[in-house]
């Protein structure tokens, strides 16, 4: 028996010694960049009156779901865009992304047809980046990842058609996961929010081609209908898709482990 409890002993000594010398490197937090669309001097869509801005409805689900994700996940970085009524080049929103190098960028509008005959449309979509546009998000990508062969210890030159085909494939893997999650994200705005599903789609737009990491853009509804439009400029409708968006970044954020 005492050369049985000298044993455990041991092991936790052992333990104890091996955690201070090799001591465990904290996780790096999952780090999501929001995207409030338009603002300052580019209001966005206009509603039924100039008071209806798309630029605010985009700002506050943005920082709504901030305050989320904040509150309720210390593990997770949210970095937002801007978080204040200012105007940003597509570009800087994207560099401010692939400065942090996020998990996830997502990047809130909200959706308009102007043509008198097009203003029953309603619903959401959730855009990825079009694939035919994959060869200039692939150049951002290796410009932005170019540093790696400053680094110490890599023993490696990035460079050559074995880096080509390494971005290559960390591209096709972030284009896989922005649809993943465009998915996910679309799913909980209808079933949670109980939104009409006008679908996942995949478009050329610059701040889902300037980023390289899973990047997604959500249309949350259409102003130019009036029902969605009294939807969204309601603070309970507003919360309601924060939380659907929420929801849909926590449970991409699961299966990313």
């Amino acid at each position: 028996m005492r050369n049985f409890f000298f044993a455990i002993f041991s092991l936790l000594c052992v333990n104890n010694l091996a955690a201070k010398i090799y001591p465990q490197k904290p996780e790096k937090n999952f780090v999501v960049v929001l995207d409030a669309g338009h603002g300052g001097k580019d209001p966005g869509a206009v509603g039924s009156s100039e008071a209806k801005r798309e630029k605010d409805i985009n700002l506050a689900i943005t920082l709504e779901v901030g305050r989320l994700l904040q509150n309720n996940h210390r593990d997770i970085k949210v970095v937002y865009t801007r978080q204040t009524d200012v105007f940003l080049e597509l570009g800087q929103r994207a560099n401010i992304a692939n400065k942090e190098k996020a998990d996830l960028f997502v990047s809130i509008h909200t959706n308009s047809q102007e043509k008198d005959v097009q203003k029953k449309a309603k619903g959401v979509q959730t855009y990825t980046l079009d694939l035919t546009n994959a060869s200039t998000n692939l150049e951002v990508e290796k410009r932005e990842n170019s540093v790696v062969k400053y680094e110490k210890n890599k023993g490696r030159n990035y460079t050559g058609p074995e880096a080509d085909i390494l971005f290559e494939i960390v591209q096709e893997r972030d284009m896989r996961q922005s649809v993943a999650f465009a998915k996910i994200v679309q799913r909980q705005m209808i079933n949670y929010a109980g939104r009409n599903d006008k679908g996942v789609r995949q478009a050329n737009l610059a701040v889902l081609r300037l980023t390289y990491m899973p990047s997604v853009l959500i249309e949350v509804g259409y102003i130019s209908n009036a029902e969605e439009e009294e939807f969204l400029m309601s603070d309970a409708g507003r919360k309601k898709m924060a939380m659907a968006i929420y929801k849909g970044i926590v449970e991409y954020k699961k299966q990313q482990k």
